[in-house]
């Protein structure tokens, strides 16, 4: 028997509240090559609420400079001066963050934030830029190895 992809308009169910012979054909063919009955609901619906309704806190920053810790990880570190902010990486000697940890920044103050490097680290970005935008530009920093950073957003020179 062949089997298609019924089209994405055709409806899955008819008037009678049953799948229709196109959708039917389609769920026997997935359910031969991993059959529901074989799935474990319990653990994917527990791996899904885990995933879900993640609330990240935010680090709200008034001074002209900062440098980020450890609860910055998976957080958002919000820059509100009304002056020039410098944000330092630190080493991974100072701050072990695991690699892949991800930094969010936002510049809602009129100050430019710039990110640096502490002893050591690199940050990569294009064309090698360091600064958020402008006011409300947002930017986000990924650990990629030991000392390196990469930084990615709305950024300038």
């Amino acid at each position: 028997m062949a089997i298609r992809n019924p089209p994405i308009d055709v409806a899955a169910i008819d008037a009678g509240g049953r799948f229709t012979k196109d959708w039917y054909d389609r769920f026997k063919y997935l359910d031969t090559l991993q059959p529901l009955s074989d799935v474990d609901f319990t653990a994917v619906n527990a791996a899904i609420a885990l995933k879900s309704n993640i609330t990240r806190s935010i680090n709200q920053i008034a001074g002209s400079t900062y440098t980020f810790v450890a609860g910055d990880a998976g957080n958002v570190c919000q820059f509100y001066s009304a002056s020039a902010v410098t944000a330092t990486i630190p080493p991974n000697s100072s701050v072990p963050f695991p690699f892949g940890t991800q930094i969010d920044l936002i510049q809602t103050g009129t100050g430019k934030v710039t990110l640096a490097q502490g002893s050591g680290v690199t940050i990569v970005s294009i064309t090698s830029y360091k600064s958020l935008s402008a006011q409300y530009a947002a930017a986000t920093l990924l650990k990629l190895d030991t000392n390196v950073w990469q930084l990615s957003g709305s950024l300038i020179a």
